[in-house]
């Protein structure tokens, strides 16, 4: 009898700890949603389809070009800039609820690839765009008296989550002061760093010092999938002109979710996020 009783004392001790190695063994852990990460903890994948920043924020996901879909936490959606094959990328398969279009070239405005019925915003001046502000904000497609052919584009800042994100599209020239006024301080700026079409290396710099970005994105630079005759710059070249505090991180993933939290550190330094395309 005492046996039988010492038996049944060391199971009843042994059994919780059995049922808890097979809890820990049958329930792994989710892996974190993916955040900015400084180069040492550089993204190795991208988030699942359709996710959604956790906490206040926004996900910015890049086809390419100058095309990128912003979801808040509310799953809200944004898209800006969709092109046509001619650029070289795939063209872009998304759903959005907000098309912005900031100038009518090929490479800007196909509207068509987004499905949704989105609200297409393409005019200067502010807009509700169903519960999103979004400003609008002319500027030139060129540099004064040259390529004036090229007309003008509408630079674009729209507000989620709290975040301010600011697109200048095709801008041809440096940031007058009204349009510094009226598009900053940007939280998130999407700028072209490849020339020829647009500013160069430098005025992007300068760009994102007038507007005092904290995150700023490069695009319409050259890759491997561009058509090999468009005649603008790789991203190496503004990588190479970066002041020195700024903070780098480059990404083969492309997406990459910045939080309201990240934003507002005081410390922290203008950080530069080159990420791959869809």
């Amino acid at each position: 009898m005492d046996v039988s009783r010492a038996r049944m004392t060391a199971w009843l001790g042994v059994a919780p700890v059995l049922i808890a190695g097979v809890l820990l063994v049958g329930c792994p852990k989710q892996p974190p949603e993916e955040t900015v990460k400084t180069p040492a903890e550089e993204p190795s994948a991208a988030p699942k389809e359709g996710t959604r920043p956790m906490e206040p924020g926004v996900r910015l996901r890049y086809f390419g070009h100058a095309c990128f879909l912003a979801t808040d936490s509310k799953g809200r959606t944004v898209a800006i800039d969709p092109f046509d094959a001619k650029v070289g990328y795939a063209v872009p398969q998304l759903e959005a609820e907000v098309c912005l279009v900031t100038h009518d070239h090929f490479d800007h405005s196909n509207t068509a690839a987004v499905a949704g019925s989105p609200r297409v915003v393409r005019e200067a001046g502010e807009t509700d765009a169903l519960g999103i502000p979004v400003v609008g904000v002319s500027a030139a497609h060129h540099e004064p008296g040259k390529n004036e052919e090229r007309g003008d584009v509408v630079m674009f800042r729209w507000t989620m989550d709290g975040l301010s994100l600011v697109h200048v599209g095709d801008l041809g020239d440096s940031l007058s002061p009204d349009q510094i006024e009226a598009l900053g301080p940007a939280d998130v700026l999407m700028v072209p760093v490849g020339g020829v079409f647009t500013i160069d290396a430098n005025k992007a710099v300068q760009a994102a010092q007038d507007l005092k970005a904290k995150f700023v994105i490069p695009m319409h630079h050259k890759t491997d999938a561009t058509k090999p005759d468009l005649p603008i710059a790789p991203v190496a070249d503004f990588l190479q002109i970066l002041p020195g505090e700024w903070l780098l991180t480059q990404s083969e993933v492309a997406s990459v979710t910045i939080t309201k939290a990240e934003v507002d550190r005081a410390d922290a330094p203008i950080r530069v996020i080159v990420l791959g395309y869809q």
